[in-house]
């Protein structure tokens, strides 16, 4: 099975909850997949969760200068049109304390090229603005409250990323 394309989408509430949907697509030309998940479906589930989960555990995530943890909360699995066509999608949940005015989102992962295109999209309230960012890759900010960017397989990505989102009130 191998990764072809992931999907990011990032959700924040004024009460500090982060979401995160994370959506993994992938290649399956001998549909192992689809086997495992006929023959142990709960144990082929708890793996894909337990692995995500150690990747978490592996970042340094804060909110605020203040270390978060974020945790898997469900994973799904289907298929797109065919047996050999396999997704998974993970939602994932942190929290941090938010003020009025100007919050910092921050990110430390281990550095690598990636192997895959993906895309993440960050939600931030009506009210919140998104004043920095860097993520490194291009990004846009459209509107105000939603952040955008893509990432090519092949890059380097740097292993740090950082938000600066305001609170207007």
């Amino acid at each position: 099975m191998k990764p072809i394309y992931a999907y990011g989408y990032f959700i924040t509430l004024p009460s500090g909850d982060f979401y995160q949907v994370v959506i993994y697509e992938y290649v399956d030309t001998e549909e192992e997949f689809a086997q495992a998940l006929r023959t142990r479906p709960k144990e082929e589930l708890e793996i894909m969760k337990n692995n995500m989960q150690s990747y978490l555990d592996e970042e340094i995530v804060k909110i605020n200068g203040v270390v978060t943890k974020p945790q898997v909360v469900t994973v799904k699995t289907g298929f797109r049109g065919s047996l050999k066509r396999p997704f998974t999608e993970f939602l994932i949940h942190f929290r941090g304390d938010l003020i009025r005015g100007d919050n910092l989102y921050e990110n430390i992962y281990e550095s690598e090229i990636t192997t895959y295109d993906y895309s993440v999209v960050w939600i931030f309230p009506p009210n919140f603005k998104v004043v920095e960012a860097d993520v490194g890759v291009k990004y846009e900010i459209e509107p105000e409250n939603v952040l955008r960017f893509f990432v090519k397989k092949g890059f380097k990505i740097p292993g740090y990323e950082k938000i600066v989102f305001r609170w207007v009130f």
